[in-house]
């Protein structure tokens, strides 16, 4: 097996076994200690207590999550993924009430690779499929002449 097979199967043990196992003693073992995410999520520590973190939140959230890897591509000691993930929102996710209705998030993500674990992550959700508190309300339009829209609050 090529560097770039093995480390394409590390990723995909993640997003296939790992995470939806909800098993963070198996996440924690396939960080480097000295782990950095550049886009932690909200309240993930440092190292490798951020991977079991982010187990335990998308886990929770929604016990019954798969994810669709959409794309996997190695180059050197770097793996991308998109993937999207599907669940039932039964639990609380960053700050959003459980809804029991399912759920769709989308994201890219780049990891680095050291000594056959997981060393970095930069990630960027799909808008609109982001896990997080809900946007703020758009106020409403007001019709001033036809075929013009002014926001409310605004001249």
């Amino acid at each position: 097996m090529t560097a770039a097979e093995a480390n394409k199967a590390l990723i995909r043990r993640v997003f296939e076994e790992i995470i939806p196992a909800g098993d963070t003693a198996a996440m924690r073992e396939v960080m480097a200690p000295d782990f950095l995410d550049h886009d932690p999520l909200p309240g993930q520590p440092a190292g490798g207590a951020g991977g079991e973190h982010v187990v335990r939140t998308m886990h929770t959230a929604q016990p019954d999550l798969r994810f669709s890897i959409d794309d996997l591509l190695a180059e050197g000691d770097r793996v991308t993924i998109r993937w999207t993930l599907r669940g039932t929102n039964t639990g609380p996710m960053l700050g959003r009430p459980p809804t029991g209705q399912p759920v769709e998030y989308a994201a890219i993500v780049i990891f680095r690779i050291a000594d056959g674990r997981l060393a970095e992550r930069w990630a960027a959700w799909k808008p609109g499929f982001a896990p997080g508190p809900p946007a703020p309300p758009v106020p409403p339009a007001e019709e001033t002449t036809p075929g013009a829209v002014r926001l409310r609050g605004t001249s």
